[in-house]
């Protein structure tokens, strides 16, 4: 089956809208980075501390099945920690290391040999995820943010909380060719995007029964989970390889006592003898 799905402009950047003249003084247009190396960036309470914490200089990536997801995963940590900070010193820069990410990140996509749909619903979908997490904070509210969001710029759009689930609606229609890209979705609606969604008072619910639906169907892609995470024989030494027997706690005691039974008997043995030869001495003496 093949499906039709127009996100935009395939190239980031081309077709965008002119943005105010204050997005344009806070957040510049520089040419995206082509390289797909480079170390990311986190924030850790604030952005400018972020290159300060050596714990936070490596790479989230998990090497997972889903070459997508592990792709995202240092962008979906990001969004994780940017929820959880009360403001951001510097958006403007905080802005450009995620584009520039995202922008090495679709070269990466590219190159694993993904078709153009699932690149452009993967690009769409990671924007509009973490477009939503930022403009869901006071400080992002309050920046340039909203004005030059990343899916302005990668796909020229301003909201993407609707198209979000009328892609998901298509490629769910062939899930064996865009399973991938579905369980990104799928991860992005665990980790709490909502969408269009997100006003209504029973959005919970609606949600939840999407994310039931598309586990569904994804389980019966991926198949049932094991009930054992290894098999265990392939996993046991053979026998020459086991350990050597190993004392119990009580063996020393046992040992102890042994030799204290030992020392007794043979001591009353000594005794006993020692004993005789007296008496037989004293008999010999007292006989009349």
């Amino acid at each position: 089956m093949s499906i039709s799905i127009k996100i935009g402009s395939d190239q980031p950047g081309s077709g965008e809208a002119n943005p105010p003249d204050s997005a344009r003084e806070d957040l510049p247009l520089a040419t995206p980075a082509e390289s797909v190396e480079g170390k990311v960036r986190m924030c850790y309470g604030t952005t400018s501390n972020s290159d300060q914490d050596p714990d936070l200089q490596f790479q989230l990536r998990g090497h997972s099945l889903n070459l997508l997801i592990d792709a995202a995963q240092p962008l979906l940590g990001l969004v994780i920690r940017l929820r959880r900070i009360d403001e951001c010193g510097d958006v403007t820069e905080l802005y450009m290391t995620v584009r520039e990410q995202i922008t090495a990140v679709s070269e990466e996509i590219r190159q694993r040999g993904y078709d153009g749909v699932t690149q452009l619903a993967y690009r769409y979908a990671l924007c509009a995820f973490i477009d939503e997490a930022v403009m869901a904070t006071a400080w992002g509210r309050a920046s340039s943010w909203p004005h030059r969001s990343l899916l302005s710029y990668h796909h020229n759009e301003t909201w993407g909380g609707e198209k979000f689930f009328t892609v998901l609606a298509r490629m769910q229609m062939d899930p064996e060719r865009y399973r991938d890209v579905l369980e990104f979705k799928y991860l992005c609606l665990c980790l709490g995007f909502e969408g269009k969604y997100g006003l209504q008072h029973n959005n919970r619910e609606i949600l939840n029964g999407i994310i039931g639906k598309l586990h569904r169907v994804l389980r019966s892609q991926r198949g049932d989970t094991p009930e054992r995470l290894t098999e265990v024989p392939e996993h046991v030494a053979s026998r020459r390889y086991r350990l050597a027997r190993q004392w119990p706690l009580w063996t020393p005691w046992a040992i102890a006592g042994v030799l204290l039974l030992g020392s007794y008997l043979a001591f009353s043995i000594s005794l006993g003898n020692s004993t005789r030869e007296v008496l037989e001495s004293l008999e010999f003496i007292l006989k009349p």
